[in-house]
C-alpha cells in the first residue's frame, strides 16, 4: 500500500505561495525539503509543475484535467487521486504531494503523513495550505534556525481507492 506525505512551507498566515512564485526562500528549508523528497515520486498540480525545478531523483504524478493533452520524459499525467497513487505506486511505496493548493485539498483526506515547515513570513495569502483537522496528530517537531517542520499523522486516512474519479 502506498503511504502519502504532503510537504509544504506554509507562512504564518497560511499563505504557500503567490500563484506565481514561493515568496521567500530559506536554503535549511529547501535542503530539508529535498533530502526528503529525493528518489520518491512526487504528486505535484500542472500548473506548479510547469512553474518548477525538478528535484533529483523524483518522478513528478503530474495532475491536470487533460492528461492525454501532455507528455513529457520522466513524467507521468493523470486526472484522478486513484490514477495518481496507482502512478506512484509504479515507482515504490511513498509518495509526496508538493502542491499547488488545490492538490494539497484533493490528497488531504487520503494523505497519512504532513511535513510543514512553520515559516515566521506574514505574507498576504492568495494560495493556502488546507487545514488538516482534527484527525491530524502532531508526532514530531524539528527546530532549525529560522523556522520548525512539524510531523502531522493522520490518524483516519480514507483510501484513495474510493477516491471520485
Amino acid at each position: 500500500m502506498v503511504e502519502l506525505r504532503l510537504i509544504a512551507g506554509v507562512a504564518r498566515t497560511g499563505a504557500i505561495g503567490d500563484g506565481e512564485t514561493i515568496p521567500w526562500h530559506y536554503d535549511e528549508d529547501e535542503q530539508q525539503y529535498k533530502n526528503r523528497v529525493a528518489d520518491h515520486p512526487v504528486i505535484v498540480g500542472r500548473k506548479t509543475h510547469m512553474g518548477m525545478t525538478r528535484v533529483r531523483g523524483t518522478h513528478p504524478v503530474v495532475v491536470t484535467g487533460s492528461p492525454d493533452e501532455y507528455e513529457e520524459d520522466d513524467a507521468t499525467f493523470v486526472s484522478t487521486v486513484p490514477g495518481a497513487v496507482e502512478a506512484v505506486a509504479a515507482e515504490g511505496d511513498v509518495g509526496y504531494v508538493i502542491g499547488g493548493q488545490s492538490i494539497y485539498a484533493m490528497f488531504l483526506p487520503y494523505a497519512d503523513r504532513a511535513f510543514v515547515s512553520e515559516l515566521p513570513e506574514r505574507k498576504v495569502p492568495s494560495r493556502v495550505f488546507p487545514y488538516l483537522g482534527t484527525n491530524w496528530a502532531v508526532t514530531e517537531r524539528h527546530e532549525y534556525d529560522e523556522f520548525d517542520v512539524v510531523e502531522y499523522v493522520n490518524e483516519e486516512p480514507l483510501d484513495p481507492a474510493e477516491a471520485p474519479v
